[in-house]
């Protein structure tokens, strides 16, 4: 699945073929988007799910407590991320009080045109054929595990099962919410429309009950929607217009290149002034950003980050426009260097210099898998980096593929 976010296109009237022995035909979908929803899957274990009020007092008192760490870059490293991306990580829990993060199970998720990578880390890995529920479970479950070994508060909710989740406030309740969550994203059933509305409105009444915190403390909360369709209960626009007033960050994570769907968030987008991220799936936002920067290998775990919610300037821009020579040095040693930037000579002042010492640390930090090759590649190709920025300054020895 690629994604045309952002470039406005006219609808398609041609529908991509997909296998019918895999994928739910029409009615199937509607039949599964109309569904009523088990009673059985709607739960309330006191100290498992949250609700506003009862969250936001546990909240309030998470919000002051720095993130764990040790934790989250032990579970990182288990994850080959390098280690600027974990800074970049923990940096950003400490400007993220709290991660909300709206999860859409309506019937259309059932629809089997997602892309799921298997075997991270290992000469086996590979891109496989899954639902999009399948490919969005197996970002959630990461998260969940992350917001847990970083005790960064995070509630994860779905559209139309199950009461709010709360995962990392490091309580009594902990372990048995992470275990919740992991359990109800390998079990669920996608079912029903997508009432967005509703959940955003509740998801404003708690960061609202949080401001005065977040203010104080100069943090903010992110608003993560994942979803592949339009809200089925209310205009959006009305109901996200609220988020423009309050200290958040939102990231859209769309799981469809549906034209009718993006089309529909980037009206959003460009509708309300809000700090706001729209995201494809790995393989789609990584055609993106090579279309823009084609130096960077766009890796899972810089994908994962961004869809945990990190706002940093010069990622966010990766897949809107060619970065200038100062941000890519900055990306460069978020990448490859532990976050360093002055460890990297001035690609300005001394290209050559630049050059050498990126090229040992691309070596020390290892290949990353690249979902557009489906092979692994060095984060950072030298090559095509010098023949964006190195100009007349270039040497011989400079032009190298690192």
């Amino acid at each position: 699945m690629s994604s045309s976010k952002r470039k406005k296109q006219a609808p398609s009237a041609v529908a991509t073929s997909v296998e019918p022995q895999h994928t739910p035909t029409a009615s199937v979908v509607k039949i599964i988007e109309e569904a009523p929803i088990s009673p059985i899957r709607k739960k309330n274990k006191q100290g498992t799910f949250a609700s506003a009020k009862g969250a936001d007092a546990i909240v309030k008192d998470s919000i002051l407590k720095p993130p764990n760490e040790s934790g989250a870059k032990a579970f990182l490293t288990g994850h080959n991320w390098p280690s600027g991306l974990q800074d970049a990580l923990v940096k950003s829990c400490r400007k993220i009080a709290i991660r909300y993060i709206i999860t859409d199970d309506s019937g259309s998720m059932m629809t089997n045109d997602g892309h799921r990578l298997i075997g991270i880390g290992t000469k086996n890995a590979k891109m496989i054929q899954c639902t999009r529920w399948s490919e969005l479970t197996s970002s959630l479950k990461f998260h969940a595990q992350l917001a847990h070994a970083a005790q960064a508060p995070t509630e994860f909710r779905l559209l139309n099962h199950c009461d709010p989740i709360m995962v990392g406030l490091a309580d009594d309740t902990e372990g048995k919410s992470l275990e919740e969550a992991v359990t109800i994203f390998e079990e669920e059933s996608p079912a029903g429309q997508t009432p967005l509305c509703h959940h955003i409105h509740e998801v404003i009444e708690c960061i609202k009950l949080q401001e005065e915190e977040l203010r104080a403390t100069g943090r903010k909360a992110c608003v993560v929607i994942a979803t592949d369709g339009e809200s089925t209960d209310g205009n959006l626009v009305d109901a996200m217009r609220p988020l423009q007033n309050l200290p958040v960050w939102v990231v859209v994570r769309l799981c469809t290149d549906e034209d009718h769907v993006v089309e529909y968030w980037n009206g959003i987008d460009s509708e309300l002034e809000l700090e706001m991220d729209v995201l494809d799936d790995l393989s789609g936002e990584a055609k993106e950003v090579t279309a823009a920067n084609s130096w960077l290998t766009y890796g899972d775990p810089l994908h994962k980050l961004r869809e945990f919610g990190a706002s940093i300037k010069e990622m966010d821009l990766l897949d809107e426009t060619a970065l200038s020579s100062e941000q890519m040095r900055v990306m460069c040693a978020i990448l490859v260097a532990n976050g360093e930037v002055r460890s990297l000579p001035h690609p300005d002042e001394d290209w050559a210099a630049f050059v050498n010492t990126l090229k040992n640390r691309c070596t020390e930090a290892g290949p990353i898998w690249d979902p557009l090759t489906k092979m692994p590649k060095e984060w950072i190709n030298i090559k095509n980096l010098t023949q964006t920025y190195g100009g007349a300054n270039v040497t011989s020895s400079a032009c190298v593929i690192c």
